[in-house]
């Protein structure tokens, strides 16, 4: 774009010479807009034509001549900006602003929430951080989660409202009795997102490579082998009973990604582009299931992650016109190392609790804590005062809400004489090896899945953080019963409140408070449904046409 050039060759003027007339030659024109000398006399005239500046040139060699830059970057670039944020092209807008994107903020709002582009229903989302990997081994942030398994299939799936997995990649499966063994049947006919079509093989071979990542089969330590027994036809060989398999299957971490291409999927929507900045989905063409009625869905950054908002917004931040509000199943809780003293472990539970319920005021999380219906947080006993170390260490997630909290515990014990040290830890970091063995604090979240009490199994097994909290022979102990529980649905269902109410009431664990969440939305966006982890389900939202028409009788 010859006019996208000009603008960028006239800020790198601007920036150089600032708004003043200014000395200078030819030479270092050309310098500055990175082009020949006699290109530079060319761009001279065309700016000073456009009245974006004048040009006072001496006559004689070596004489210098007067710059003066007439006009700002921004009144040049907005009306650009708009006609490619018009075209859905963010690549150019983000170049005129200077790789800038919280300079877009305001140019962008308009653009933002259901939108028709070129005859497509487009959603767009505003974002406050770069959207990274979008592979299942590399992602615990809630958003990529979400995504990945809008990209990717897998055996299983998860749909809102639904209280067991739904089929995928496999339309339906059976077990034995004992559940030691599995038959998945899987579809014939699907394609990737490339147009290749799945083979039976392509899904065995992602299947071995999920068993392989210690970062994906952390639930799958039980998998014997897994085979094809005939075609189409998968079997899971079991060496411990396992009548959760199905819902194993169905967490993001088991999607199914091309076996040679891991950015290519199968699920109901292919990436279009991924940048650091800016992510396109799009409809894949040949999902062998019911096709979203979305085309796209776009997250375009617009702020800094300083400017972290509490809610999603889909649509226009303030002038949303409604929103979808939930409470999560999931809560922030609290762990202590085992290694403390019994008395300062009572007591900082004590303290934290007290500052949770009385200090913490934020709209976005709500201090009642239910884990499971009938689970509540115990009250425990008061303590006494007890005399503090001179130091505590305090790891925390970096999230909002844990972020207050831990601030106010330094600063309340800070007047006590104890220093606590905090460590912020993003969900990547936190399940780095021995990233929490030395916390004497601990400070996290559980993020609730669609069905609850496997949820918080399966948070049970993966959460690192159990091991400072009950050491590692207790908490692989602690795993091994409630594997054994995993026999059938119903003994799950039976043994797990038991089970988590004595690590509540031991204090191994305790919860905090629920996150509240809420979507913002436009009112051309429709059927707005919020998944477990309070997401809008990409799957079921639509937009309604551009201009209503009216129907007559004929």
């Amino acid at each position: 774009m010859r006019q996208l050039q000009k603008i960028r060759q006239y800020q790198r003027l601007y920036q150089h010479y600032g708004a003043a007339p200014a000395s200078t030659t030819i030479a270092e024109v050309a310098e500055v807009a990175l082009c020949s000398e006699r290109h530079a006399r060319t761009l001279l005239r065309q700016l000073a034509q456009s009245g974006w500046l004048s040009w006072d040139a001496q006559p004689g060699r070596g004489h210098r001549a007067t710059l003066h830059c007439l006009t700002t970057t921004s009144e040049l670039s907005a009306p650009l900006m708009h006609a490619c944020l018009e075209k859905g092209d963010y690549q150019s807008a983000l170049q005129l602003a200077d790789g800038d994107p919280a300079s877009l903020h305001h140019i962008i709002t308009p653009f933002l929430g259901g939108k028709w582009l070129k005859h497509q229903p487009t959603l767009r989302i505003p974002w406050y951080r770069p959207l990274t990997s979008l592979h299942p081994a590399l992602q615990r942030r809630r958003a990529e989660q979400h995504i990945i398994c809008a990209v990717h299939a897998g055996l299983t799936r998860y749909a809102s409202g639904h209280p067991r997995p739904v089929p995928d990649l496999a339309h339906h499966w059976e077990a034995s009795e004992d559940k030691l063994a599995w038959r998945f049947y899987l579809r014939s006919g699907a394609h990737w997102h490339n147009g290749q079509s799945i083979s039976d093989e392509d899904i065995l071979s992602a299947l071995h490579q999920l068993f392989t990542d210690p970062a994906r089969n952390s639930g799958l330590a039980h998998v014997q082998t897994v085979s094809l027994v005939a075609p189409w036809c998968l079997e899971f060989q079991l060496n411990t009973p396992d009548a959760m398999l199905a819902h194993r299957l169905a967490h993001h971490a088991c999607r199914l990604p091309h076996p040679q291409q891991p950015d290519i999927g199968a699920g109901p929507f292919a990436i279009a582009r991924h940048h650091s900045h800016y992510l396109r989905l799009e409809r894949q063409p040949w999902y062998f299931a019911a096709h979203p009625l979305l085309h796209a869905i776009e997250f375009w950054r617009t702020r800094s992650e300083a400017e972290r908002p509490a809610w999603i917004t889909v649509g226009k931040g303030d002038n949303a016109r409604a929103s979808v509000t939930s409470t999560s199943g999931g809560f922030a809780w609290l762990m202590l190392n085992a290694m403390l003293p019994e008395p300062l472990a009572a007591w900082l539970r004590q303290e934290i609790q007290h500052i949770n319920q009385q200090y913490l005021c934020r709209e976005d999380v709500d201090t009642r804590t239910e884990i499971l219906p009938g689970i509540a947080t115990p009250a425990l006993p008061d303590v006494s005062e007890v005399a503090l170390p001179a130091t505590l260490s305090l790891v925390c997630y970096d999230t909002p809400g844990l972020s207050d909290l831990a601030s106010m515990l330094q600063a309340r014990l800070k007047k006590r004489g104890c220093d606590v040290s905090i460590q912020w830890k993003d969900r990547e970091e936190w399940h780095a090896p021995d990233a929490l063995a030395q916390g004497d604090i601990l400070l996290g979240d559980y993020l609730a899945g669609e069905v609850p009490e496997f949820a918080l199994a399966e948070w049970f097994t993966e959460e690192p953080a159990w091991a400072t909290a009950l050491g590692q022979a207790a908490w692989r102990k602690a795993k091994q019963a409630l594997m054994a529980y995993c026999e059938s649905e119903e003994s799950l269902r039976k043994h797990l409140p038991a089970f988590f109410q004595h690590l509540l009431e031991s204090g191994a664990c305790t919860p905090l408070f629920h996150y509240r969440y809420r979507l913002n939305t436009l009112e051309n966006v429709q059927d707005i449904v919020l998944t477990a982890s309070g997401w809008l389900d990409f799957t079921r939202a639509w937009l309604p046409p551009v201009q209503e028409r009216t129907i007559s009788a004929s």
